[in-house]
């Protein structure tokens, strides 16, 4: 079966291009070549070509793979405890959220008192 293609919304996509300059600019930045990029990220380099060049259909793995090896700060962190210790700050977070969201259906009120 073919896989489905993918259709970003504006945002996505704008944000998909985004990412990919930065990582090109990074890899630039760096002196590495895209295929020295691709070895690191264990794909061909005409994937880090579809990263750059903000392709949705590249797997989100390796888009981060791609951005750690490149350089790019991911969320604007630099540092790798950082990093985790954001990880897990959402980790607590989300175990205040209920697993399960149920719509709530309105009831009518009765006004007869």
């Amino acid at each position: 079966m073919p896989r489905k293609k993918i259709v970003p919304t504006s945002e996505a996509a704008d944000a998909a291009r985004i990412l990919g300059q930065q990582i090109r600019l990074a890899r630039h930045a760096n002196r590495m070549t895209a295929a020295r990029l691709a070895e690191l990220v264990d794909v061909s380099p005409r994937v880090i070509t579809m990263i750059e060049r903000g392709d949705v259909g590249v797997t989100f793995g390796n888009v981060l793979n791609a951005a750690v090896h490149a350089g790019v700060p991911l969320f604007d962190i630099t540092d790798p405890k950082t990093l985790a210790r954001t990880r897990q700050q959402g980790e607590q977070a989300l175990t205040l959220v209920p697993s399960n969201v149920r719509n709530r259906r309105e009831r009518e009120i009765d006004g007869d008192f």
